[in-house]
């Protein structure tokens, strides 16, 4: 379990040295809140590139019924950072629980917490692209100070054709 954290603090530490660099090279000059805020938006693009490793593709909602086998798939390459829990799946709802999270954790741990909620903005950067596929609801992150992450991926209807 020790090195289990270890290796997930080393990893977060890595993943975020280059935002949080760019933050502490920038505040001296304009200020750490305009710091964030200009590198900020970078690591939601970061994120959002990242969960094409998560997030499996569904070409359209009819495919639902392949998402939560395609998530779980993936959870052995998520579980050395992430510590998951399925807590609801049936025909259209699958939703999962985040119990800690690494990257959160070193912006927390370097002293700019307030990047955790460009993080979270991946996750609905990436439920925005594919709002026609599936729906999405968080009503907990991490990055804004909550103790979980709970995502919850929805059944998109799909929309009922003319007969001619």
């Amino acid at each position: 379990m020790i090195a289990k954290k270890f290796f997930r603090q080393i990893a977060g530490f890595i993943v975020v040295l280059p935002a949080v660099a760019k933050v502490y090279a920038l505040a001296p000059f304009i200020g750490k809140e305009r710091a964030i805020a200009i590198c900020g938006p970078g690591v939601t693009a970061m994120a959002k590139w990242s969960l094409k490793f998560w997030v499996p593709q569904i070409e359209d909602a009819a495919e639902f019924d392949f998402f939560p086998s395609g998530m779980k798939a993936r959870f052995r390459l998520w579980k050395p950072f992430f510590d998951l829990s399925v807590v609801q799946e049936d025909r259209d709802t699958f939703k999962i629980n985040v119990h800690n999270c690494p990257f959160c954790e070193a912006f927390s741990k370097l002293g700019v917490s307030q990047m955790g909620p460009y993080l979270c903005q991946g996750d609905l950067e990436m439920a925005k692209e594919n709002s026609d596929k599936w729906g999405f609801q968080r009503k907990h992150q991490i990055g804004t100070g909550d103790s979980f992450c709970d995502h919850t991926y929805l059944r998109r209807q799909q929309p009922t054709g003319s007969r001619i």
